[in-house]
């Protein structure tokens, strides 16, 4: 395995679409920073996305497939990731190591890093604390990042940058059944984007006997970082407490997650 687009230092974003097959939402980012990945970062990153991949064909096979085939953007965007950290030297390591750089699969500490957001900390979201799950009101939108008034960044704190990246198709409602038909998604550099719909019958659930629902997006993979930020909304038409997953990963500075990560 190896990357797309060595010797760079910026990429274009429909170039990587053109060469892993799988959409991005750019939200008005037509190029990203770049960096080469060594032999050893790219085992350890797909070492991480592998076992997470294996488990996940036992308990959803056909959204395995899904995430299994955008290995290679999972590659590309450790690159851009690396790129965008602005401490040259660190290399990724699985576990991560102190003065290095860590990957897992998203995990909701993750999304929300803080108690309570802050410009300081922009992570604005619906979620509850340290959950997956979100309260929502028929008709009043809800939030899987920012929150209406307010854009989602990732953290920037010294030795603790993250970046976020969410799998095409990754947004996975588990319960009893799909509370949402509307979402839209916007950044601070392109905020003039509509809704998209998904199909009605994604109340069906797409794995036999099993109570989850994959929320198809049509805009791509979706990305964000603590440069600039991002609102992913959505319009339940029931009231409940949802509980929806982002499969995904997180890039990160050592620090970010040196030990157990609960937000209190």
């Amino acid at each position: 395995m190896s990357q797309l687009f060595r010797g760079t230092v910026q990429v274009r974003v429909e170039d990587i679409v053109g060469q892993t097959g799988i959409g991005i939402a750019a939200l008005g980012r037509d190029t990203l920073p770049y960096t080469e990945l060594s032999p050893q970062e790219i085992n350890d990153i797909m070492t991480v996305f592998n076992r997470g991949v294996e488990h996940l064909k036992k308990v959803a096979p056909k959204i395995a497939a899904d995430i299994e085939r955008q290995w290679r953007l999972v590659i590309e965007f450790a690159a851009i990731a690396k790129a965008t950290f602005p401490i040259r030297g660190k290399n990724y390591t699985f576990p991560s190591t102190p003065g290095n750089l860590g990957v897992a699969w998203l995990f909701p500490q993750a999304i929300k890093y803080a108690a309570t957001p802050s410009a300081t900390a922009p992570c604005y979201t619906s979620y509850a604390n340290n959950s997956w799950d979100i309260s929502l009101a028929a008709g009043t939108p809800a939030w899987l990042f920012g929150d209406g008034t307010n854009f989602y960044k990732t953290s920037s704190a010294v030795e603790a940058r993250s970046f976020i990246l969410v799998f095409e198709n990754g947004v996975v409602e588990v319960g009893s059944s799909p509370a949402v038909e509307q979402f839209r998604l916007i950044s601070e550099g392109k905020t003039d984007y509509g809704i998209y719909t998904v199909e009605p019958l994604v109340e069906i659930s797409v794995e036999p006997n099993v109570a989850i629902y994959q929320y198809p997006t049509p805009m791509g993979a979706v990305f964000v970082d603590f440069n600039r930020g991002i609102m992913w909304g959505l319009l339940p038409r029931v009231t409940k407490v949802a509980t929806i997953k982002l499969l995904g990963m997180v890039f990160y500075e050592h620090n970010f997650a040196p030990t157990f990560k609960w937000v209190s």
